[in-house]
């Protein structure tokens, strides 16, 4: 009888300890079980070290929990949950065998008075569904992302070889843009010219005809007081008493006076002929002193040696052809100022070389948000924009954008924008939100995220949550 008991007693303590998961690997996520594996231990914040056999032996030898990873030992330390069939997790080490099921598999409560039931079987079964769609999103959109990556290459290629091209043709269109400058220059020139010779001319001919009508008027007087002398009596006897006196002989007096008013008369006249020609021919026929005009001299001040013709056409409009060619020149390089940045914004694989043309946008309650990489980000409702911020760079290695400096909010800061990139089949922006005053975030869908990394971890997860479900029901 004492024999069965003995053996009733061994078996129940063999199937106890058969029940508790092995101490020197409880607690510790696979990534670190490598970490484990020597002799001597160190404490990960470098404070001390432990041997294999201190670890998990319930007392604390490092401050961080490095060597109680499966114990309460240690306030700091953390204890991981495998729960196979589901999502594992880590919880505070503070929480083993305390009494209350943690973790779905019941491992955090190995050596208590609770009976934990592994739950995580069905449990897990909601979060294998949405895994397995995951997993199908990630494997089409590898397919298209692979496509869109060769799209890219090719479109960056040939954007990039007419850049090429363009560098090289630089010279020559800065040339063609400095000698139209100095044509128009010289043009302005003539037309400075003109306007001063015109100026001068219109001078001239206010001077003359002043002068001619100072001119005219001391005619008219001399005229008149020459006619009251002939009229006056004791002038007449004056002048009968001098013939006789010089009777027969002629003299620069006996002709003074009807002389003098001959010549008056015939300079008022021919005063009057000019005035009469000029009134009709002065513009017609500038004289010989006004300003040389282009057709005078074609060579001055032109050294491009332009014809009046080339000069009159190019006049009527160069500021206009000039601006338009210059604006030309402007746009063609603008258009490749992609390839100018410093920093590579298209992605490892130029997944994102597609995104310098398009916009996203979505519609958020009575708000229509706009994203456009690489430029800015609005918010519009309505015929009213606020500006979320204007791009600013890449983070999280091209798992986030990140737009800055938007319209300043009522005191607080400028707006600012973060979207967080992730696996889709097409590019779509969603769930924008405003967690923070004037900090918004959203999400974007993209093929671009749907990496074959990604891909294989997801895999491997799902894998280790389908593994056979454990056979006991109970730790």
């Amino acid at each position: 009888m004492r024999v069965l008991l003995v053996a009733a007693l061994l078996l129940w303590a063999a199937a106890a300890a058969a029940s508790k998961p092995p101490l020197d690997t409880l607690g510790i996520p696979p990534q670190d079980e490598a970490y484990y594996r020597g002799g001597v231990i160190k404490c990960r914040d470098g404070s001390g070290k432990f041997s294999r056999p201190q670890l998990n032996d319930d007392f604390c030898d490092c401050p961080d929990g490095t060597d109680e990873p499966g114990t309460s030992a240690c306030p700091e330390g953390k204890f991981y949950c495998k729960n196979a069939g589901h999502t594992p997790v880590t919880i505070f080490s503070s929480r083993v065998n305390d009494g209350i099921c943690d973790c779905c598999d019941g491992s955090d409560e190995y050596d208590s008075n609770v009976t934990c039931k592994n739950t995580c079987w069905e449990a897990g079964k909601a979060a294998r569904e949405k895994l397995k769609k995951k997993i199908a999103t990630y494997k089409s959109g590898v397919v298209i992302r692979k496509e869109q990556v060769e799209r890219a290459k090719e479109a960056f290629a040939k954007d990039e070889a007419e850049l090429a091209k363009l560098k090289g043709e630089e010279k020559l269109l800065q040339g063609l843009v400095d000698k139209l400058k100095e044509q128009k220059r010289l043009i302005e020139k003539a037309e400075e010219e003109e306007r001063l010779r015109k100026e001068k001319e219109e001078k001239r001919i206010k001077e003359e005809a002043e002068k001619k009508a100072t001119v005219e008027k001391e005619a008219q007087d001399a005229s008149q007081e020459v006619d009251s002398k002939e009229t006056d009596p004791h002038v007449q006897e004056d002048e009968s008493k001098v013939a006789e006196q010089h009777d027969g002989h002629t003299t620069d007096h006996d002709n003074h006076v009807p002389e003098s008013r001959i010549s008056t008369e015939q300079h008022g006249s021919e005063i009057q002929d000019d005035s009469s020609v000029g009134a009709g021919t002065v513009d017609e026929s500038p004289p010989k002193e006004s300003a040389p005009t282009l057709e005078q001299d074609p060579s001055s001040d032109n050294p491009e040696g332009l014809s009046r013709e080339e000069l009159d056409l190019t006049a009527s409009g160069h500021s206009s052809w000039l601006d338009k060619i210059q604006q030309t020149v402007q746009n063609v390089f603008q258009k490749f100022n992609f390839f100018q940045t410093p920093v590579d914004l298209s992605g490892n694989d130029k997944e994102f070389y597609s995104f310098y043309d398009q916009c996203f946008e979505s519609k958020e309650g009575k708000y229509t948000y706009k994203v456009c990489a690489y430029k800015k980000a609005s918010q519009t409702e309505g015929h009213s924009s606020t500006n979320l911020g204007r791009w600013d760079k890449f983070e999280e290695s091209y798992r986030v954008m990140q737009f800055s400096n938007g319209d300043r909010c009522w005191n607080g800061p400028d707006r600012s924008l973060k979207v967080r990139l992730r696996c889709g089949l097409s590019n779509e922006l969603n769930d924008v939100d405003e967690p923070s005053r004037c900090e918004y975030v959203a999400a974007l869908s993209t093929p671009a995220l749907c990496v074959e990394e990604k891909l294989k971890e997801l895999q491997n997860k799902l894998d280790a949550m389908s593994s056979k479900q454990p056979g006991h029901d109970e730790l």
